[in-house]
């Protein structure tokens, strides 16, 4: 998540959360695939294997929509945006005096305390672990001026996505010895892959619990979390850490702050984005090449990002992306909720959907989560100050209770 959520009502900046409402959403429509079936194991298979044979033509089209508009973008500019957050709360800490260390220290451990809960007793797929620990990491660059910020974005980014990149250029031919570890990695894919699709979908509350388990295992043993290797786990998730560098360069440089004062450039910016962007993730959706994804996905992130800002200038635009502003606000209650409905949605010990699902169903249960969010949090911010677990984590991160629900709103509700 992010730590705009310190921000007093009056000084928030509205566009900021508009944009992290729509990435819950993106981040919904992403996670799905995850909630519904084991893509975690498929991705490791070949694209045609015993459970995508079963999809129709509907399920490839949302799947390939998904590719090329959705897929990996969310995540990025979630990440770009805790980012951001950090620079706004060490400015508006010292405004007030505070010392930032302590507070934005407290507020990571918080995180990776509610991050350790929710992937191993709700789902698996968390991501607010690998935000805390990557924040450790960002909190060496909070004084860094925003140019050299920007270099640090650029080659790490690099140092991530050009060997992939190199060895699609140059079709760099996979060894005999790699050919056979990826044949047995396919093998014990397929094998975890129906182990969850049995255990998700019918099996008893412990056996669920175990799975959950297991799959977290296997992700931490995959990034290097669980052979405690700091190397390994910060060059797998240096796209996150990349964007978080970009959103404090963001924050720093006030671009979004004050968009006005930057509109000559911020369309430059939106098209390159656009010319960019599109075709590297057609390129990536059609020839499943991790190359183009790790192009194109940057851009049209921050397409996207720098078309909410212009949109919002119409009315027009404000009527149609307002609304997305309240889950913006209680984005880190979302989140949770989201696993908590899709996995009673999926489990057996709740409606036993896992596995009976497809991508162009799951695209509408993922609509309806969302738009049920949506009218929730609409409803909610008028009469509360934070989420309930944004409430609890300010809580921590500042070592008092902040006025939890409005005055006005006290007087409507009495």
């Amino acid at each position: 998540m992010n730590d705009l959520h310190a921000i007093p009502e009056k000084s928030r900046i509205q566009h900021i959360d508009v944009i992290r409402g729509i990435a819950i959403l993106g981040i919904l429509l992403v996670n799905m695939a995850h909630f519904s079936y084991p893509d975690l194991y498929l991705l490791l298979i070949e694209p045609n294997n015993f459970f995508t044979k079963e999809w129709s033509t509907a399920d490839q089209i949302t799947t390939t929509l998904l590719d090329i508009f959705v897929q990996m973008k969310f995540i990025l500019m979630f990440s770009f945006l805790f980012g951001f957050g950090m620079i706004i709360m060490m400015e508006r800490a010292e405004e007030k005096g505070q010392k930032f260390g302590p507070i934005y220290i407290r507020r990571l451990l918080a995180l990776l305390l509610f991050g350790t809960i929710h992937a191993f007793f709700i789902w698996d797929g968390d991501i607010l672990t690998e935000y805390a620990l990557l924040g450790f990491v960002l909190f060496l660059f909070r004084k860094r001026r925003p140019k050299t910020l920007l270099i640090w974005m650029i080659v790490f980014y690099a140092l991530f996505a050009l060997p992939i990149v190199l060895a699609t250029a140059f079709s760099v031919k996979e060894s005999a010895e790699m050919a056979e570890f990826q044949t047995e990695m396919a093998a014990e894919s397929e094998q975890n892959a129906k182990q969850a699709l049995q255990n998700y979908g019918e099996g008893t509350f412990i056996e669920i619990a175990k799975q959950r388990i297991h799959d977290r295992m296997y992700y931490m043993s995959m990034n290097g979390m669980a052979s405690l290797n700091p190397i390994l786990y910060f060059y797998v998730n240096i796209p996150y850490f990349s964007m978080f560098l970009l959103g404090a360069y963001f924050a720093k440089r006030k671009i979004l702050h004050r968009p006005n004062d930057f509109k000559s450039s911020l369309k430059k910016l939106w098209i390159i984005s656009l010319v960019v962007g599109l075709p590297s993730n057609f390129i990536y959706a059609f020839y499943e090449n991790e190359a183009f994804l790790l192009l194109g996905a940057p851009f049209l992130m921050l397409f996207y990002v720098i078309s909410v800002v212009f949109l919002l200038k119409f009315a027009w635009g404000k009527k149609i992306l307002m609304p997305f502003a309240a889950v913006g606000r209680t984005a880190f209650t979302n989140y949770i909720m989201q696993s908590v409905i899709a996995t009673t949605l999926f489990y057996n010990y709740g409606f036993g959907l896992y596995g009976k699902v497809h991508p162009f169903l799951g695209l509408f249960i993922s609509l309806g989560i969302f738009f049920g969010q949506l009218i929730i949090s609409n409803f909610w911010v008028k009469y509360f100050s934070y989420g309930p677990l944004e409430w609890v984590w300010r809580i921590v991160t500042y070592k008092k209770a902040p006025q939890f629900r409005y005055d006005h709103g006290a007087k409507k509700l009495g």
